[in-house]
């Protein structure tokens, strides 16, 4: 017997979808006057250049496509945005929503509308090479036309005017029918005419599961996102952007939406690693509401920051955890004291150990099934599932960001709560110049989640020139890291003008002793970063003894539990 297909909830289309064509000069003539809008279920843009390249290449070579679909309905007066250019749009009774096709569409407008892209943006910045009749990337030499150019007759016509090979007929020949070739291509469409936003939902979610497969958190937004005519304000449905807003506590940074996903799906019951259009219709119908997702997502978050001591999301060593915990406080929102301890110190043992990788998702689903109906039990269950740290000394690793290893060192950093260095500046008081020094100050993690590297070196990479590969590798890992606001590299600067008397407790807070700030002082790189190694690795062995607390008896359970059996 076959099995049923899963089938989000929808109701069938009352007319067939209306087959049309029209070419690329409509097509972005349509965007360019707002006829043509993005719902908000649409899927990021994935697209780089070299996708965007091929997409144009064979339209000019008149190759096929794919068709597109449209939902035709009222627009608002809005912004439209074609990557980061923007077009204003009036509101209009009639407007087509792209529900199929909105890579392919954003890739013809952004190459051939003469739109003005934020510095740095390439990806839609193509040519037409005349002499090599061919479209590239890169305009390598004097007869490559821009795509934005040959998107408009006008534009041509005064490009051609203007360039060195004007008189050259067989060149100006050739940029003429590229443009002719790619402008009235034409393109197979479908239309569809309904008021139902759920059924274009799923039919979006059903294009866009095969082929070159959506993530499972986009389909997911596809079918479950805030409809379009809701009011920013009431969620009523199970919207992850809103739920990423919630997990922003106290600067606790977004999680990503992929992550918040798996929360909602570990918090409902489900396998958190399972696509969402393979859930049946009755098993998103269970979904929590949103109420309670942004409930627990709250929950998880503080308990990292306040109990766990890991104030911002990036710092999170394994992020598998956020789905545990997502069912955890589903089941329990209010553990008890005694449990919560334990609760921290699974997640430390599981980071020390490794066991929270997120390759394993065998594990993490065996986790997932541990947490049921008694809080104790569970807790007792999840806990056995997780070695002791093992007790010897913190090994030393390339430091990166990314890495959980690295995370940790970062963690433990902060946990010397980190000064500033005094700064001096000179004021102007009556016509004389005062040096006045600024205190230190206690360093918010915060600032240092704003910038893309958390850690920056002590010594930069022209520092390390001549030494030995055993002085290289420390150069590479935390032993050469700090934690200071400024974001460049090569810190060296900014400590070694301290007092090592008057300033011991800022560098204290950066895990330099007297003996590691005179090898700073006097450029001693490989002493300065052997020093400090040992010292990292002592720091991180004690911080995570701490965290673990191995010498706690974690399993059993709370007093009270025992005095309520006495009474039985």
């Amino acid at each position: 017997m076959m099995d049923a297909i899963p089938s989000p909830p929808f109701r069938p289309l009352q007319s067939r979808p209306e087959a049309t064509a029209l070419t690329v000069r409509d097509l972005i003539q349509r965007v360019q006057a707002g006829r043509m809008r993005v719902p908000e279920f649409q899927r990021p843009l994935r697209w780089q250049r070299r996708q965007n390249l091929e997409l144009l290449d064979s339209i000019w070579r008149g190759y096929p496509i794919g068709s597109l679909l449209f939902w035709k309905r009222s627009a608002p007066e809005q912004e439209i945005q074609i990557g980061t250019a923007r077009l204003h749009a009036q509101s209009m009774s009639e407007a087509w929503w792209v529900v199929d096709g909105q890579q392919r569409i954003t890739a013809l407008a952004g190459a051939l509308l003469d739109l003005e892209q934020a510095p740095g943006e390439h990806r839609w910045e193509l040519y037409f090479d005349v002499d090599g009749q061919r479209l590239v990337e890169a305009n390598d030499s004097g007869t490559c036309v821009p795509l934005s150019v040959l998107g408009d007759l006008r534009r041509l016509g005064k490009y051609v005017r203007e360039v060195e090979w004007c008189d050259e007929e067989t060149l100006v020949g050739a940029a003429e029918d590229a443009q002719q070739r790619i402008l009235d291509y034409s393109i197979p469409a479908y239309v569809v005419d309904t008021a139902s936003e759920d059924a274009l939902r799923a039919i979006f979610a059903r294009l866009n599961s095969t082929g070159a497969r959506m993530r499972t958190e986009e389909v997911f937004h596809a079918l479950f996102g805030r409809r379009s005519a809701e009011p920013a304000a009431e969620h009523q449905h199970l919207d992850l952007e809103r739920l990423q807003e919630v997990g922003d506590r106290d600067g606790f940074g977004r999680p990503s939406r992929s992550e918040v996903l798996k929360m909602v799906l570990a918090m409902s019951d489900e396998d958190p690693t399972r696509r969402v259009e393979h859930l049946t219709e009755q098993k998103l119908a269970s979904l929590v509401s949103s109420n309670e997702a942004e409930d627990v997502v709250a929950r998880v978050v503080s308990f990292l920051q306040e109990d766990a001591g890991i104030p911002h999301v990036r710092l999170v060593p394994y992020p598998v955890v956020f789905s545990i915990l997502a069912r955890w406080f589903r089941h329990f929102p209010d553990p008890n004291a005694w449990n919560r301890r334990r609760l921290i110190r699974w997640l430390w043992r599981g980071a020390a150990t490794s066991a929270h990788q997120r390759a394993e998702v065998s594990k993490m689903r065996e986790q997932l099934r541990l947490v049921q109906e008694d809080e104790s039990e569970s807790m007792r269950r999840l806990l056995e599932r997780v070695p002791l740290a093992d007790a010897r000394p913190w090994k030393l690793a390339p430091f990166n960001g990314q890495s959980a290893h690295s995370r940790i060192e970062t963690l433990a950093l902060l946990s010397l709560e980190p000064l500033s260095a005094p700064e001096v500046s000179v004021a102007d008081v009556e016509g004389d110049a005062v040096s006045i020094t600024l205190s230190p100050h206690r360093i918010d993690p915060r600032s240092l989640m704003a910038r893309d590297r958390i850690a920056r070196e002590v010594f930069a990479s022209h520092d390390w020139e001549g030494l030995d590969e055993g002085a290289r590798r420390l150069a590479r890992s935390g032993a050469n890291r700090v934690l200071l606001e400024e974001g460049h590299t090569g810190l060296q600067s900014q400590l070694r003008p301290l007092d090592p008397i008057r300033h011991a407790q800022v560098l204290g807070s950066h895990l330099i002793d007297d003996q590691t700030f005179e090898a700073l002082r006097n450029k001693d790189v490989p002493a300065f970063l052997e020093l400090r190694g040992r010292a990292l690795q002592r720091l991180v062995t004690s911080f995570l003894a701490d965290q673990c607390a191995e010498d706690e008896p974690l399993g059993l359970a709370p007093l009270s539990e025992y005095l309520d059996r006495e009474g039985d």
